[in-house]
């Protein structure tokens, strides 16, 4: 017979799921069957988009985020789809599959400064991290599209190297007070599932560094010793850049660094030459040279260049050009005189293939001078390919990309398999297939290089790590032929910039192994927003086990109890919030909910009517006491924009005639609450082009565009934000 501290438990379970819990997804989509954490997923992007105006879901590689959008965007009567343009077939089957019809734009096209002609009610934005810079045409492109719209981002790896591009993306629904917003504060508009391997995705081994003989550390001290460049016109000096740009082509390859070499004796001729005839280059036309890689035309160098100097500066360029020819020089001697470390490398991946018989082996370079280096050694082994931007080939020659990418993944691509001579196992391609491929035939990964974005290495192992792969997926890192010195310091880099996103959205899979001295003991890679999703996913279960029971729940706020060691308690609101208290640590904390919520699922324990009534009370006073701390704390955050238009406003109404004041007024204050606490990118800008345009301070007539911009383009948000009370309480103690 059930106890009725039993029966409080449950029903206090249930109203705090129905509380907290965003609606259900229909699991149908077209002739797809959602899984149970996509169908999650779904439901919670569905509820930050109708509270925020936006979300970015970063569910890891391999979980179905196409699907979710799509299961969202089949609620919006004009959706529409931003990618890469490598990706518009890929969407164009899911949107087949899915039964869901959206217009689709590239990344190049926003790029260009195209656009699609019909507006969009929602703008579904996959590989979102590519808008994380501000100044680029694109992400003006996309801040104008959703002004008007919900926006949905779509990125495993939206952190890709500082907090700031996490902001970017947020921006464009939050708009510019996201740039003020900390790591944490930028996760609460972050979705991803809880963390763990999904059942519906191969686990991934421990990731394993393969190390070559390292050299004597000649070519490394030949480097080091490289003299600084000549100074550009324009001041600056990228010798740290030109020197950390060679030591990481030398620890790709000796291919790599020779390219790499090329490339700046050309672009010191081109100087050269520029000096001859009195001008001076800019870091903008330097940069245009280095933009070319091999492609440089020497003869017509001084035609690109338009400034120009006196003599002395002409003399100090000319010197400083001849001492990085000579030094150039010496280099490209110690490298071609030393031991070859790509003979030694290759062998590598062969062994790294010999010790997964039967299984295809993906190899990922950022350089393609590197992948071409190991494909020359390796062409007479069977099923060798190459894939470069410009190349495709197999020993026998060239063909057509798909060709190969079939021939490697003809399950993946949806082809029969060929016939086993034409079978290519093993595909030494650069990180043109990081993004947006699927590769699921191959179950080994192995990284030639390091890439200086430490995101790369999940979206290489998530091209193999898809639905119906292997078991298990294996990776494999080939070290630099470095000094050991070298090699950490070169991990550590990548280790602190991945330590920003882990502590933000989460770690995911294991990317990197870890160092020596810090393998026998490693805390759990958890971040805020797989505390949010593993909080989420435990409360849906809730919802689901009461079933049709939560619309029977009486009105008034419930009270049970759970047996635990640990002291504290769990509140939910009717605005959805969750609150917490565990040992008297502070009430609103992810971890402590998180704590609080797994403590939830214990056994129930009476409670009396006085130790109830002593616990919402005790709630009671500590949602008060956060309400007053918020009425009374701090102004909310400033920016430019807000200065400009209240001094536009308080301007306006000093200067408008006494009869129309009234109307001014009114203006002024529809313009104010359709800001409101939050509005997108977009909306900020359109405002920013209507004050830079409106002439005098004086004038008022800005004021019913203003309006009309804000109430047509920005999102709409829920009514003004109610007072929370509390609905269920559920206390934990002995």
């Amino acid at each position: 017979m059930v106890s009725l501290s039993e029966l409080h438990l449950r029903a206090a379970r249930a109203r705090i799921a129905a509380a907290c819990s965003p609606p259900l997804i229909d699991p149908r989509l077209g002739s797809i069957l959602l899984r149970d954490d996509q169908c999650s997923s779904a439901a919670r992007v569905a509820r930050a988009m109708s509270r925020d105006g936006g979300c970015l879901l970063a569910d890891d590689v391999g979980r179905g985020k196409t699907y979710v959008a799509l299961a969202i965007a089949r609620g919006y009567f004009r959706p529409l789809v931003v990618a890469p343009a490598a990706l518009r077939s890929t969407w164009a089957d899911a949107m087949r599959r899915a039964q869901v019809l959206c217009a689709f734009a590239s990344h190049e096209e926003l790029s260009r400064g195209r656009r699609p002609r019909e507006p969009a009610d929602i703008v579904i934005v996959d590989e979102s991290h590519h808008f994380r810079s501000t100044t680029a045409k694109r992400y003006a492109v996309l801040a104008e599209l959703s002004a008007g719209a919900r926006l949905l981002l779509l990125s495993a790896t939206p952190l890709q190297n500082r907090v700031r591009d996490l902001a970017a993306q947020v921006a464009l629904f939050r708009g510019g007070r996201a740039f003020a917003l900390d790591a944490m504060a930028l996760a609460s508009f972050v979705v991803r599932g809880a963390s763990g391997n999904s059942p519906s995705l191969p686990a991934v081994a421990a990731p394993v560094w393969i190390r070559p003989a390292a050299d004597d550390g000649a070519v490394l001290e030949a480097i080091l010793e490289l003299p600084p460049p000549a100074r550009p016109a324009d001041g600056g000096d990228a010798g740290v850049l030109r020197t950390i740009g060679l030591v990481r082509a030398w620890a790709s390859s000796s291919a790599a660094l020779r390219a790499t070499i090329r490339r700046r004796r050309r672009i010191a001729a081109a100087i050269e030459q520029s000096a001859g005839e009195g001008l001076v280059p800019t870091r903008r036309e330097l940069s245009a040279w280095q933009g070319g890689d091999d492609a440089i035309q020497l003869g017509f160098a001084p035609v690109l260049v338009s400034g120009a100097a006196d003599a002395s500066r002409i003399a100090d360029l000319l010197d400083a050009v001849s001492r990085e020819h000579a030094a150039l020089a010496r280099l490209d001697r110690v490298t071609a005189g030393g031991a070859d470390a790509d003979d030694a490398r290759a062998k590598v991946l062969l062994g790294i293939r010999a010790a997964h018989p039967g299984e295809r082996v993906l190899a990922f370079t950022e350089f393609a001078s590197t992948a071409r280096a190991y494909f020359a050694r390796l062409r007479n082994a069977p099923g060798v390919g190459l894939l470069t931007a410009s190349d495709a080939r197999i020993a026998s020659g060239r063909l057509p990309r798909d060709a190969l990418l079939s021939r490697f993944a003809p399950r993946a691509r949806g082809v029969a398999a060929p016939a086993e001579r034409e079978c290519v196992s093993l595909l030494i391609t650069t990180d043109l297939l990081s993004e947006g491929v699927n590769l699921q035939d191959a179950s080994v990964v192995v990284h030639l290089d390091l890439p200086w974005n430490p995101a790369r290495l999940a979206q290489r192992v998530g091209r193999v790590r898809r639905p119906g792969g292997f078991a298990t997926v294996h990776a494999y890192l080939v070290a630099p032929p470095a000094r050991a010195d070298l090699l950490i310091d070169v991990e550590q880099r990548l280790r602190r910039k991945l330590a920003e996103a882990v502590g933000t959205i989460g770690a995911g899979i294991q990317i990197m192994p870890h160092l020596a001295s810090d393998s026998a003991s490693q805390p759990a890679d958890v971040g805020r927003a797989v505390l949010l999703g593993e909080t989420a996913q435990c409360v849906a279960g809730w919802r689901r086990r009461a079933g049709s029971r939560v619309s029977r729940l009486p009105p008034r706020a419930m009270v049970a109890g759970v047996k635990c060691a640990e002291r504290g308690w769990l509140a939910a609101l009717d605005d959805g919030r969750l609150l917490a208290s565990m040992n008297g640590a502070p009430a609103d904390t992810d971890c402590s909910v998180a704590r609080a919520v797994s403590l939830c699922e214990g056994a129930p324990r009476a409670l009396a009517a006085h130790e109830a009534s002593e616990i919402l009370a005790r709630c009671e006073r500590w949602l008060t006491a956060e309400r007053v701390a918020h009425e009374s704390g701090s102004a909310p955050l400033t920016l430019p924009l807000d200065v400009k238009l209240d001094r536009r406003i308080a301007r306006a109404l000093d200067h408008a005639p006494r009869h129309l004041r009234p109307a001014i007024a009114g203006l002024a204050s529809r313009l104010v609450a359709g800001l409101g606490a939050s509005r997108s990118l977009g909306v900020e800008r359109a405002l920013r082009q209507l004050l830079d345009a409106g002439g005098s301070d004086a004038k008022w007539g800005w004021l019913p565009l203003a309006v009309e911009v804000v109430s047509s383009h920005a999102n709409e948000r829920d009514g003004e934000k109610q007072q929370a009370h509390i609905v269920a309480v559920i206390s934990l103690g002995p």
